[in-house]
């Protein structure tokens, strides 16, 4: 799995680099100090959000065979807030981030799945490898629709003034009709960031919670083949597609 992560990180960083206009997430020595603790709060917040794993996938589990591999674009809605400014590159805000990733899920025995994802924004520092367990809780019926819980980590890479970890807990439903998936639920964050450049900056540790909504579809066309597109709402408002195979 390690190999392939890597091979997918690679392909996700040209898959995107035409379409993002990004830069670094690089403290100003000239400007930081006139950032303040809500600030820096505010950014940990967003970048944590946007960052986050989302894997875009319906609340059924995969089975003990099912194996998905999955590029996805995923672009966040940053909206160039000033909190931004004294931590980009430049004072040169953001307005949206658009990611590449690469997202492996595997079925395991007891109604659960493990994955793991790795994710860049091209021409920028930012990089991410995230982890989750997904278990499911209600088997899908004729009438009932599939129910799981499901559980992520996430943590930034790339971003040396930066240590930035976020956990989600996600509560998922879902319904086959066909070849056609509609699925949503809620997700809950914890999102906890540092200082870690060598600025006397003052900044304590941030620790924030978010709230989202999360509204997907997912459509298999062909047999192996995967479409997936997802939206989710709060603090930074986030869409996605994703391409894949599964098995």
């Amino acid at each position: 799995m390690k190999k392939a992560l890597i091979a997918g990180f690679v392909v996700c960083q040209l898959f995107v680099a035409g379409v993002a206009g990004a830069k670094n997430i690089e403290f100003d020595p000239a400007n930081i100090g006139l950032a303040t603790q809500a600030d820096f709060d505010n950014f940990i917040a967003d970048l944590g959000t946007a960052t986050h794993f989302t894997p875009m996938a319906p609340a059924k589990t995969l089975g003990i065979i099912g194996l998905d591999f999955c590029l996805e674009t995923v672009v966040a809605d940053v909206g160039s807030k000033p909190s931004w400014q004294y931590m980009v590159e430049d004072n040169d805000t953001f307005s949206y981030l658009t990611m590449g990733r690469f997202h492996v899920q595997k079925g395991l025995p007891f109604k659960t799945d493990i994955g793991a994802m790795v994710l860049a924004v091209p021409n920028s520092n930012i990089q991410a490898w995230g982890v989750e367990l997904k278990h499911g809780i209600i088997k899908e019926g004729l009438v009932l629709p599939s129910l799981t819980v499901r559980g992520s980590y996430t943590q930034l890479e790339g971003v040396d003034d930066i240590g930035l970890k976020t956990y989600s807990l996600d509560l998922l439903l879902s319904k086959d009709f066909l070849m056609v998936t509609p699925y949503g639920g809620v997700s809950a964050l914890r999102i906890e960031g540092r200082d870690e450049s060598q600025l006397a900056t003052g900044f304590q540790e941030a620790k924030e919670d978010v709230t989202r909504a999360i509204a997907g579809l997912q459509i298999s066309p062909f047999p192996l083949c995967i479409i997936s597109a997802e939206a989710s709402f709060g603090r930074v408002p986030m869409y996605g597609i994703k391409i894949g195979m599964g098995f």
